[in-house]
C-alpha cells in the first residue's frame, strides 16, 4: 500500500512544468491552463505562478484572465509584487483598448485602481482618449474617461476629458453627476474650447432636473435647479425654458409677482412664432385674468 501511494505521488503532474513548456512553444492558451491548474495545488499560493499565469493569459488574448490574475499577484504578492501587478494590468489595459475590448479594459482600469490607485497613466491616457469617438456609446466612455483624464498629460487636457466624460454622463442619464463635471471646468478656465459647451451643457443638466423635480412633487428642489439653469445674462432657449420652469413653481405657491417676472424674463431674445412664447403669453394671461397683475 504504501508502494502505491508513493508511486502515485512519484506520477503526480507538474502543471508548472507543462505550463512553462506550453509558454516556450508559444500555447499560451495552453501555458494559462496549466498554470492555473499548478496555482490549484500550491498551498500557501505562489506569486510567481500567478505572474506567469498573468503574462500567459495577456499573451493568449484572454484579457478578462489576465485581470483575475494580475490583480491575484497583488493580493497574494503583497507590496513586493504590487509594482509588477500594476504594470501588468496596465499591459492588459493598453491591449484591451487596441482591441476595442471595453469590458477588459473597464476591469482592467478598475483593478489598476484598486492595485496602485496613484499610478500615473501617461501615454495610455491619451491612448484612451483617443478611443473614444461620437460613435463610442456613451456606457463605454464613462467607464474610461475618468481614467484617461487622470493620466493626461496637462491641466488643458484633463478638462477637455473632463467635459467630454460630462457629456457622456448626461447622456446616460446621469446629469446630477455631470452637473459637478461641467462646474469644475466652467470654473477653473483652464480650456478655452470647452468653456462655453460646459456652461451651455450645465444648464441643460440643471433645467432637466428642474423638470423632474416639479414632476415628483418637489417645487423646493425644481426652484434650485431652475435658478441654476437660467443663471447668467444667456438668451437661448434653454435659460428661457429654464425661468418658464421657474415661474411655474412661484405661481404654483401664489408668488404672482415673482411668477411674472420670470415669465416676462422667458420671453427674452423669444423671435416671432416662437412655441415657448406662446406658452409664456398663457401664463402671463392666466396671472392676469386671476390676480390682476398682468393687463
Amino acid at each position: 500500500m504504501a508502494l502505491l501511494v508513493m508511486a502515485c505521488a512519484g506520477a503526480a503532474v507538474d502543471h508548472e512544468a507543462l505550463g512553462d513548456r506550453a509558454y516556450a512553444n508559444r500555447n499560451f492558451a495552453d501555458a494559462l491552463v496549466e498554470y492555473r491548474l499548478a496555482v490549484r495545488q500550491r498551498t500557501p499560493p505562489n506569486p510567481a505562478l500567478r505572474a506567469k499565469a498573468g503574462a500567459a493569459a495577456l499573451h493568449a488574448g484572454d484579457l478578462s484572465a489576465a485581470v483575475d490574475e494580475y490583480r491575484a499577484l497583488a493580493v497574494e504578492g503583497g507590496e513586493s509584487r504590487v509594482l509588477e501587478a500594476a504594470d501588468g494590468l496596465e499591459y492588459v489595459a493598453r491591449a484591451a483598448a487596441e482591441a476595442d475590448d471595453r469590458v477588459a479594459l473597464a476591469a482592467a482600469l478598475m483593478a489598476l485602481r484598486q492595485v496602485d490607485a496613484g499610478r500615473v497613466l501617461g501615454t495610455l491616457a491619451l491612448d484612451l482618449a483617443s478611443a473614444v469617438s461620437a460613435e463610442t456609446r456613451p456606457g463605454d466612455a464613462v467607464r474610461v474617461l475618468p481614467y484617461a483624464a487622470a493620466g493626461a498629460p496637462d491641466a488643458r487636457r484633463q478638462d477637455s476629458l473632463l467635459y467630454v466624460y460630462g457629456n457622456a454622463l448626461s447622456r446616460v442619464g446621469r446629469c446630477a453627476d455631470a452637473i459637478g463635471v461641467f462646474e469644475g471646468v466652467a470654473r477653473r478656465h483652464r480650456e478655452g474650447v470647452v468653456l462655453a459647451p460646459a456652461q451651455r451643457d450645465l444648464a441643460r443638466c440643471a433645467l432637466q432636473l428642474g423638470r423632474r423635480a416639479l414632476e415628483e412633487g418637489q417645487p423646493t428642489e425644481a426652484e434650485g435647479w431652475f435658478r441654476r439653469a437660467a443663471a447668467g445674462d444667456d438668451q437661448d432657449v434653454v435659460h428661457r425654458a429654464a425661468f418658464l420652469g421657474l415661474g411655474d413653481v412661484l405661481f404654483a405657491r401664489g408668488d404672482m409677482v415673482g411668477a411674472a417676472e420670470a415669465y416676462q424674463r422667458s420671453l427674452a431674445g423669444a423671435e416671432p412664432g416662437d412655441s415657448l412664447a406662446q406658452v409664456v403669453a398663457e401664463r402671463l394671461n392666466a396671472i392676469g385674468s386671476g390676480a390682476g397683475i398682468i393687463r
